[in-house]
């Protein structure tokens, strides 16, 4: 079947899911069977136990096309499941794709997504193969939904659940970027072209559009053996220290001053007149790793960390008696720790 003109939008499904393997690469031996039949098979390392993780991202809530090109999207909504499988320790291995098209999409859009896909594990080294999926049409948004298997030594599965009370709390890289990418973006709409801001600040446009999961960071960390718990930070990094707090059933006293936030961010934050601090409390979709590290072991691990992945390890809290809540310390006082971070059915 001939190619459709571009912008002619969707060629047949059959068409369309022969142009998408050809941006696929080979899936690696681990894949016995991959696209194409009814189900995919795949066979788990030795001795390693499978992670199971999706998301799905609609557009016009979760991304908007007016910031992001298609490889962009793709990219991002392939590192979010990267990250969950980081923050378990593991390491993904295999995706399954679904995306629901409105007819004016075209097949240049739909390869540039898995382009993207692809782009992430070359720009990450990791082995991941698209073994299947589904594609449907749709009278509303587009949809594109994933879920990704990964694989961790059964020992060295990181859960949310295991934080002590004198744990030191730490995130790995710095925070604030993506929220100020975004907010980048959206000031780029209503002013001439000559002073947008954007155009000055690509780090945190990256980190926005094309943020890099930091698998090899939760691997180090989970075989670490100091490391009690773990989350990543996609819906803010105050909603998911309470998230680990709580689940974990302690306290906790945070640090504010001591966040880390990358100098160029900074500007970006001081340019949108953004509170540092609060940015990077509700900064979502940074894909950073939140642990509990025994105290006597954080020094060490950062000294690791910084050596074997460039990425710094820095300490920003304590973990408490849950009977002392959740607080926060900075430069306007101690006050209750608040999620404020990204809730999909939040008011």
């Amino acid at each position: 079947m001939a190619d459709q003109k571009e912008g002619a939008g969707l060629p047949s499904e059959f068409e369309l899911i022969r142009r998408i393997r050809t941006v696929l690469p080979e899936p690696d031996p681990s894949v016995l069977l991959g696209a194409g039949d009814d189900a995919a098979a795949v066979a788990p390392g030795p001795g390693m136990t499978t992670l199971l993780t999706t998301d799905t991202f609609v557009e016009g809530v979760d991304f908007d096309v007016a910031f992001s090109s298609w490889r962009q999207i793709g990219w991002k909504s392939m590192a979010a499941n990267f990250s969950d499988i980081a923050a378990m320790g593991g390491v993904p291995r295999h995706a399954l794709t679904t995306l629901c098209l409105p007819a004016h999409r075209t097949a240049k859009d739909v390869e540039a997504l898995y382009a993207g896909f692809r782009e992430l594990t070359r720009q990450t080294g990791l082995t991941v193969s698209i073994v299947g999926g589904d594609l449907s049409s749709t009278d509303g948004p587009t949809v594109v939904s994933i879920a990704v298997s990964g694989e961790a030594a059964e020992e060295h599965i990181t859960t949310r659940k295991g934080a002590r009370v004198g744990d030191v709390l730490c995130v790995t890289g710095n925070l604030g970027a993506s929220e100020a990418g975004l907010r980048l973006l959206q000031s780029a709409r209503e002013q001439p072209v000559a002073e947008r801001p954007a155009d000055r600040f690509e780090d945190a446009l990256s980190r926005h559009r094309t943020p890099v999961p930091r698998v090899r960071e939760g691997e180090i960390l989970a075989r670490s053996g100091c490391v009690h718990a773990m989350i990543d930070v996609s819906d803010g990094l105050s909603s998911d220290a309470l998230h680990l707090c709580r689940d974990s059933g302690v306290g906790l006293t945070l640090n504010g001053t001591a966040l880390p936030v990358a100098d160029e961010t900074r500007r970006a934050m001081e340019e949108l007149r953004l509170d540092p601090v609060g940015t990077a409390l509700e900064s979502g979709e940074e894909f950073e790793l939140l642990c509990a590290v025994a105290p006597d072991r954080v020094d060490h691990l950062a000294a690791e960390l910084a050596e074997r992945t460039g990425t710094p390890l820095t300490p920003i809290g304590e973990c408490v008696s849950g009977d002392r809540g959740c607080e926060i310390t900075d430069h306007t006082g101690r006050r209750p720790l608040h999620p404020k971070g990204y809730d999909h059915f939040g008011s």
